[in-house]
C-alpha cells in the first residue's frame, strides 16, 4: 500500500468517525429538544389552565360584587326611578271584574300605570280571549299616590289618566280598596271597621278591578309594589284586635255594577288630566 492509499483510508475513517460523532450529537440534541418541547407544552397548558381559572374566578367575584352593589343601591337616593312590571292574565267570566289590591310605599310619590294593548288576546292569537275579536280592549290608566289609608303621611291616590277603548276593562279604582268588611271573630264585638259592609272600605290596601275573560294586563310602577289578584271571597287583610275585629274580603263585580273609581277617581274612561296649553293670540 502506498502512502496515497493509506492517506485515503485515514480520510474515510475520519469521515466515518465524524459522521458517527455528528449522528450521536444530533440524536442527543433531538432527545433534549423533545424533552424541552414536552416541558414547554406541559407548562404552557398549565399556564393556560391557571389563566382560565383565574379569569373565571375574577368574573365570578365581579358578578358577586355587582350583585351586592345592586342589592345595596337605593334608586330613589340616587335621584332616579325604577321600572317594575307585573303581568296578569285574568281568566274567569268575561263580564266580571276581579279585584287587585296593593300597598303604596311611603316617602316620595308613587306612579302606577295599568296598561293593556288592544290586540292582546285577539282571535287567532296563542291565547285568545272569550270575546273572539281582533280589537279586544285597550287601556292606559295612570295613578299617582303615596302610602296607605292608615298611614300618617300625605296619603292619597289620584287618577292622572284613564283612557280605555273598545270595552271597559279597568274599574273601581280606590285609595281604600273596594271589598266587603266582615267580623273576623263572629262572636267578637261590632266595631266601626266591621260594620262598614261593602264598598271602598279597606283601611290597609288600595285597589282596582280588572275584567276577566282571558285578558292580559301589565302593571308598571316606579317603585317595587306587590300587586295581588284575588277571587271572590278571598280574605286579603285582617285585624284581630278587639277594637277592630275585621276581615277585608275581596269581591268581584259584574259589568253593570262597576264604576271608574271612588269619589276622587270616578272620572270616566276617557279622562286625561293634562291641561291643554292655550294658544298664543
Amino acid at each position: 500500500m502506498d502512502n496515497f492509499q493509506a492517506i485515503g483510508q485515514l480520510v474515510i475513517k475520519a469521515q466515518d468517525l465524524l459522521d458517527s460523532i455528528k449522528g450521536g450529537a444530533i440524536r442527543v440534541m433531538q432527545t433534549q429538544f423533545d424533552v424541552l418541547k414536552q416541558t414547554i407544552t406541559s407548562d404552557g397548558a398549565a399556564v393556560i389552565t391557571n389563566v382560565d381559572t383565574l379569569g373565571r374566578n375574577k368574573l365570578q367575584q365581579l358578578d358577586t360584587e355587582l350583585a351586592k352593589v345592586k342589592q345595596g343601591v337605593d334608586i330613589n337616593a340616587l335621584g332616579g326611578e325604577g321600572r317594575y312590571v307585573t303581568e296578569f292574565t285574568v281568566n274567569g267570566d268575561k263580564d266580571t271584574f276581579y279585584p287587585v289590591v296593593f300597598r303604596m310605599p311611603e316617602g316620595s310619590e308613587t306612579e302606577i300605570q295599568i296598561f293593556r294593548h288592544y290586540s292582546w288576546n285577539s282571535n287567532g292569537s296563542s291565547e285568545p280571549s272569550d270575546f273572539n275579536v281582533s280589537h279586544v280592549a285597550s287601556a292606559l290608566v295612570v295613578l299617582r299616590g303615596q302610602a296607605t289609608p292608615w298611614n300618617g303621611d300625605a296619603n292619597y291616590l289620584r287618577t292622572l289618566v284613564n283612557f280605555q277603548r273598545y270595552r271597559e276593562c279597568v274599574a273601581n279604582i280606590g285609595f281604600l280598596a273596594y271589598c266587603q268588611a266582615e267580623k273576623k271573630d263572629p262572636l267578637g264585638a261590632d266595631t266601626n271597621y266591621n260594620k262598614t259592609g261593602r264598598g271602598y272600605v279597606a283601611r290597609t290596601h288600595s285597589g282596582f278591578m280588572l275584567r276577566g275573560g282571558t285578558l292580559k294586563y301589565q302593571i308598571i310602577s316606579n317603585k317595587p309594589i306587590s300587586f295581588s289578584l284575588h277571587a271572590d271571597g278571598d280574605v286579603f287583610s285582617s285585624r284581630p284586635h278587639p277594637s277592630l275585629n275585621v276581615n277585608w274580603v275581596a269581591k268581584s263585580l259584574p259589568l253593570e255594577s262597576v264604576e271608574a273609581g271612588d269619589g276622587n277617581n270616578n272620572l270616566g274612561t276617557n279622562y286625561i288630566g293634562y291641561k291643554n296649553k292655550v294658544a298664543a293670540a
